[in-house]
């Protein structure tokens, strides 16, 4: 399964003692999981916002991999699943095409 997440800083609670050693290891982690391929892709936002599309087995490994995020303490994640464009579009074109069969049969 693949997500979209947007990672952005919380506004309030605690804060990192060492900043710098934290962008380190963020850094680090996320050039892990591009490696190992359990990113598809991650980018930088401007202002300041970053964003990934990441693969997980289920909900729970998602789960376990945000919170092994070394800033998972310090930033708010937004989740969005993803779904094949292609699969979404024909679904659709399935469902209109019922949805006109109905109504011309009940014309």
């Amino acid at each position: 399964m693949k997500y979209l997440v947007y990672v952005k800083d919380r506004t309030s609670g605690p804060q990192p003692q060492d900043p710098i050693a934290l962008n380190r290891a963020v850094r680090d982690w996320v050039g892990a999981r591009l490696q190992d391929g359990t990113f598809d892709c991650a980018y930088y936002v401007l202002p300041k916002m970053g964003l990934c599309i990441l693969n997980a087995d289920s909900h729970e490994s998602l789960l376990t991999l945000l919170r092994a995020w070394p800033s998972f303490a310090f930033q708010e994640f937004e989740i969005h699943m993803l779904a094949d464009v292609r699969h979404g579009i024909d679904n659709n074109f399935e469902r209109l095409q019922k949805a006109q069969g109905q109504s011309e049969s009940a014309a």
